[in-house]
């Protein structure tokens, strides 16, 4: 009776002095395998105003990029203000725009430095005159006569017996600018290649649509991706006819980038730098194919 005791004392003893050795804790430095798992914390949600401007001729593809990204983001809201490429890069020098936009390179000679410009978009401008004419072509030169004043009227270029009426945009426009240095007018300190005086300015690209539809005479050019074949027709350029396939395979020669604007050596907030991200991603970017405009991407 003794031993069968003392043997299962001894059996109680061991079993005790295993299951201690099952409770030990792991070394320090040793979560063991059924410690939790620490995850980094979730990134801040975006909000804020973002302020843009400048070029009117991006309106339609800034709008949806800019819907499309509220949408996605709804505490932030973006701010764009149409009024020229000339005051989106010179309210991006000041600090006013986080981005502003234009549809024309930064100039070299100093005055527009400091800027950093980022392509998105490849647009192909459309020159556009009255549905009621019956012009189909133009070459570089006859556009450039008509702008110069040396072509005046429609018969010289194989339409009606009627006074051309010239309408452009006004200075500070990127279109302007790209017309112009494409076509070859305007050159400095060159008489030759001076805008007619009696030239009609306007303001935007729609107004150039609307000038354009209302007067039989009228001549412009405008954003393709602006152009409502409904009011004006477009005339081929160099026998080209303008369209995403002319602008991609490069046999389309009047066309510009668009650019997005930012201030060097500025630390742009969240919310800016994200818009801009989303514009050149693969869905903002499909936006911009959406708008008759070539993607960069």
């Amino acid at each position: 009776m003794k031993k069968i005791t003392g043997l299962f004392i001894a059996v109680l003893m061991i079993a005790a002095l295993l299951a201690g050795c099952g409770n030990e804790r792991p070394p320090a430095g040793d979560t063991g395998s059924t410690s939790p798992t620490t995850t980094a914390p979730p990134p801040a949600e975006l909000s804020g105003i973002v302020k843009t401007g400048g070029s009117t001729s991006v309106e339609k593809v800034m709008t949806a990029l800019i819907f499309q990204f509220e949408e996605d983001n709804g505490k932030v809201t973006v701010e764009y203000e149409g009024n020229g490429s000339g005051d989106g890069i010179k309210n991006t020098i000041s600090g006013l725009y986080a981005v502003g936009h234009s549809s024309r390179e930064l100039k070299t000679d100093g005055s527009e430095d400091g800027l950093t410009a980022i392509p998105y978009a490849i647009d192909g401008i459309a020159v556009v005159i009255n549905k009621q004419n019956g012009v189909e072509n133009l070459t570089k030169e006859q556009i450039k006569d008509i702008y110069t004043g040396k072509i005046t009227k429609w018969s010289e270029v194989g339409g009606a017996d009627e006074l051309i009426t010239v309408i452009t945009r006004e200075s500070g426009s990127g279109t302007r600018s790209a017309f112009a240095e494409i076509v070859g007018i305007e050159k400095k300190d060159d008489d030759d290649t001076k805008l007619v005086e009696n030239a009609n300015e306007a303001d935007s690209t729609g107004a150039v649509q609307t000038h354009v539809s209302a007067n039989a005479n009228a001549i412009g050019y405008m954003s393709f991706s602006d152009v409502d074949d409904s009011k004006v027709s477009i005339v081929k350029y160099e026998g080209v006819e303008i369209s995403t396939g002319s602008l991609k395979d490069n046999s389309y020669k009047l066309k510009r980038e668009f650019y997005l604007l930012t201030k060097d050596g500025e630390t742009l907030k969240p919310e800016a730098q994200a818009f801009i991200d989303f514009v050149l991603s693969g869905a903002g970017q499909a936006i911009v194919a959406d708008k008759n405009l070539l993607p960069v991407k």
